[in-house]
């Protein structure tokens, strides 16, 4: 039922952020609430559904201030 219930909030999107979910799942699975297969199943589903995360992380960040410095010779 747990199982379920995690899996149902990670299809939805019910958290607004990857790392909350993801501590969640950790923190049952420390607790022996959820298999080591469950575990696997619904990290693996965290990390399709959260993936724009990690996307828009990069997008956001610009040239690098090496490209920027010009040569003086």
């Amino acid at each position: 039922m747990l199982v379920n219930l995690l899996n149902n909030l990670i299809e939805k999107k019910y958290y607004s952020k990857k790392l909350v979910i993801q501590n969640k799942l950790d923190v049952f699975y420390a607790m022996s609430k959820i298999s080591d297969e469950d575990y696997t199943a619904l990290t693996l589903k965290v990390e399709e559904k959260y993936k724009e995360e990690v996307i828009e992380a990069t997008e956001v960040t610009g040239p690098s201030t090496e490209e920027n410095v010009e040569s003086e010779d």
